[in-house]
């Protein structure tokens, strides 16, 4: 399964050829747009070979992704492309077969690598599931129809879709501005490796994040891993928005919250804690109120 020294040097020229070919155009005058696969491409091939070694049972899978939601996919051999957008192309999209359950990781790949500009780093993905990948290529494709100044790329490893996506340029009188590139699947691991790290992953237990070795790389590659899945991610990002509604409602409100703190509770020091339970207790108030003025306007009308 690793992938041998030869193929890794032919895969890496092929990504300085194109970044070559995209520079030139670039200096033309031309501005370029690139579509990316996901797996395989901008990603090593991990995840999808998690999926052939679990025999392609979808719980396991889910399962294998889930514990690893809040840990970005290891970079692929074509990110440094993509994260020239705005400097080298104009712009990129991403579609992948990947499912909404699986969008965790996607997303936090993007704000991961995306720089100062993650509205510029990615246009909007494409999740395949009430669509083909013809009509995500046809969606694209037809928001560039009319300017004629524009390129498309479309990277990806599987030959298929990188035919579909010649075929859907021709149809729109677009080949002669459309480009189709086969990305060589690269490995960093062998397949023991593979197997240590899907063992790793699924048999941590706990309720708190574990990080586990990366392989290779060790702990430099390691992989962020919620023993307990989606309510592990669920958790965290309650405790994040409960920190930040706290810390905003105290830069707010701050004097307002110590006297309903002091009020209810004279003998108590005053802590971020009690000041946000004040919050809450105005919060509680207010909704109350809302309400009865709801239902007496409801009865006046």
């Amino acid at each position: 399964m690793k992938s041998t020294s030869q193929e890794v040097f032919d895969a890496c020229a092929l990504v300085r050829q194109t970044e070559t070919e995209i520079a030139r155009l670039t200096t033309e005058g031309k501005r370029v747009h690139i579509i990316w696969d996901f797996d395989c491409v901008l990603t090593t091939p991990l995840s999808e070979d998690i999926f052939e070694l679990v025999k392609y049972d979808l719980d396991k899978y889910f399962e294998y992704e889930a514990r690893l939601s809040l840990s970005p996919p290891r970079p692929g051999i074509w990110l440094p492309l993509a994260k020239r957008v705005g400097e080298l192309h104009t712009s990129q999209d991403i579609v992948t077969a990947r499912s909404s359950f699986l969008a965790f990781r996607i997303m936090t790949f993007c704000m991961w690598h995306c720089g100062t500009n993650p509205s510029r780093w990615v246009r909007w993905i494409l999740y395949l599931g009430h669509q083909s990948k013809a009509d995500s290529f046809r969606i694209i494709l037809e928001s560039f129809l009319k300017d004629s100044e524009t390129l498309v790329y479309f990277i990806d490893d599987n030959p298929k879709h990188v035919e579909v996506f010649s075929e859907v340029s021709q149809r729109l009188g677009m080949a002669e501005r459309t480009v189709g590139i086969i990305a060589p699947k690269i490995r960093d691991y062998t397949d023991e490796q593979l197997k240590w790290h899907y063992d790793a992953v699924t048999q941590t237990v706990g309720n708190c994040p574990a990080l586990i070795p990366g392989t290779p790389g060790g702990y430099t590659n390691g992989f962020l891993t919620l023993p307990d899945g989606l309510t592990g991610v669920r958790n965290l990002i309650l405790k994040s928005l409960q920190s930040a509604e706290q810390s905003g409602a105290i830069e707010k409100f701050g004097p307002l919250l110590e006297m309903t703190f002091k009020d209810e509770f004279p003998d108590e020091p005053i802590t971020p804690g009690g000041l946000y339970y004040a919050f809450l207790l105005l919060k509680g108030e207010a909704a109350h109120d809302t309400e009865m003025i709801k239902e007496i306007l409801e009865h006046t009308d």
